[in-house]
């Protein structure tokens, strides 16, 4: 007698092979959508390089921590205040030296950072106001927390803008 063999079938509802491919495309697909989504969320939220040249910038790095060192050792400080304006707030800088006097100062340059979105950030033109103190009317701001970058060219004999102060302002 000849023996035939068969393999059982599967019962109705059990798992079979396509079903599992199923499950693996199904499992690995979410997972693509979901890492694209999250992908999508990461480049449209964060602009990229918070320091424009940030390569430029980190080759000039060496340069930075001398013009530090001897910013530090002038003992040359800004005081960088905010209050309000007919139209807005006015921003006042004044430059020191280590004696509280006044920084004589050929240029000026300063910045208003929004610490989220680039989009709020400008430049600023800072007048001088005689005594050391340099204002600019800002207008209107947001609540919140500010950055003010300033530079400052202490001597024209030389290139370049050898102070540089950064402080947070908070905007009631």
């Amino acid at each position: 007698m000849a023996a035939s063999m068969s393999l059982p079938r599967p019962a109705k509802g059990q798992m079979k092979g396509w079903h599992a491919l199923l499950w693996f495309l199904g499992f690995f697909g979410c997972m693509f959508v979901v890492n694209g989504i999250f992908l999508w969320a990461a480049l449209t939220s964060f602009p990229g390089e918070d320091v424009e040249k940030s390569y430029l910038t980190g080759l000039d790095y060496n340069s930075e921590l001398a013009r530090r060192a001897h910013q530090e050792e002038a003992g040359w400080t800004a005081e960088i205040g905010l209050s309000s304006a007919s139209q807005g707030y006015l921003l006042t800088v004044r430059i020191l030296t280590k004696d509280g006097d006044a920084l004589p100062v050929f240029a000026t340059q300063a910045q208003l950072r929004h610490p989220t979105d680039r989009a709020f950030d400008r430049a600023l033109t800072l007048t001088p106001a005689g005594g050391g103190d340099y204002v600019t009317e800002l207008g209107e701001l947001s609540k919140g927390a500010w950055s003010i970058n300033l530079a400052a060219d202490v001597d024209p004999e030389t290139d370049g803008l050898e102070f540089r102060a950064t402080r947070e302002i908070i905007v009631p």
